[in-house]
């Protein structure tokens, strides 16, 4: 209570650890973990209030989601983990951190190639 942004950064920490561990393990129940944990961040780190810490988490669970999307094959995930990705490439862009701007531009076409693939053709 008396930190809360911290405890917030702790929160998308973890996820970051739990992404990278349920990705390198083929494990969904971590990457669910990490979305979880960065939710937990989001609580704390709004848009209005820290727009770049809010990025930051808003980003990463959108590349958790990205992997969680291939893994199960969710189009309607896949495009959810586009959008997070856009938005918080957006607003680093536009808080003037680069470096985490391009972080979330790189992992757009990615997302961008499992949404097309997983969505079915007209």
């Amino acid at each position: 209570d008396r930190v809360p942004l911290d405890w917030a950064m702790t929160q998308n920490n973890l996820g970051t650890a739990l992404r990278t561990l349920g990705a390198r393990a083929g494990s969904t129940g971590q990457l669910e973990q990490a979305v979880q944990a960065y939710r937990n961040a989001l609580l704390e780190s709004t848009r209005d209030r820290v727009p770049l810490l809010w990025a930051m988490s808003w980003g990463n669970m959108g590349a958790a989601l990205t992997v969680l999307a291939e893994r199960t094959d969710d189009p309607a995930m896949a495009r959810q983990a586009l959008q997070q990705l856009q938005a918080a490439q957006a607003v680093s862009h536009e808080g003037g951190h680069e470096p985490l701007a391009a972080y979330f531009a790189e992992r757009i076409p990615l997302a961008q190639a499992l949404v097309d693939r997983l969505t079915p053709a007209p």
